[in-house]
């Protein structure tokens, strides 16, 4: 029996966590601002925003019903599912909690070391990917990252997520299928 193995992004793709970090950053900042701009801000007090983000605000994620649901039939069909936090490891329980409250069961979660953490985001993905071999989906809300990762031509698919659509994105007819 073959599997095809799902990488799958937490933030913004399985759970919108806009809200945690804006009640993060309207706490520490003042202001009500979405995980996009509190990225592009270049003060180092950004790091504070996700911790309590992801810490104290982490019951405001809203999960993606419909893929939480794909992922089940996928996994009950035999696919492996494995979810890609850019997130450090420290807060990896609520990261678990998230999964299991809504019943999601995955074949294991990676999350970023404090060496990793110096990495971009989609730098520390594609090396991820890079270790799955065979049929690997790769599933993610930014499409600089698909974009990133097709042009590095890594060996997968990849569908970009977005307001709960999948859709299939630029994809190497080379590539497995």
């Amino acid at each position: 029996m073959s599997f095809k193995i799902l990488l799958v992004d937490f933030d913004n793709t399985l759970f919108n966590t806009d809200p945690c970090v804006e009640q993060a950053a309207l706490e520490l900042w003042g202001q009500k601002l979405t995980s996009e701009q509190v990225r592009k801000e270049k003060s180092p007090g950004k790091s504070a925003i996700y911790s309590l983000a992801y810490t104290k605000y982490h019951y405001l994620a809203e999960p993606n019903v419909d893929l939480i649901e794909y992922l089940k039939l996928r996994i009950k069909q035999g696919d492996k599912v494995f979810v890609l936090t850019a997130r450090h490891c420290s807060v990896r329980s609520y990261v678990d909690f998230s999964l299991l409250s809504h019943g999601l069961i995955v074949n294991g979660v990676i999350c970023r070391t404090d060496d990793e953490m110096k990495m971009k985001d989609e730098e520390w993905k594609a090396q991820i990917i890079y270790i799955f071999k065979g049929d690997v989906e790769v599933y993610d809300d930014k499409e600089e990252n698909l974009k990133f990762f097709y042009e590095s031509k890594l060996p997968v698919k990849l569908f970009l997520v977005k307001n709960r659509v999948i859709t299939p994105y630029l994809n190497n007819s080379n590539f497995t299928s």
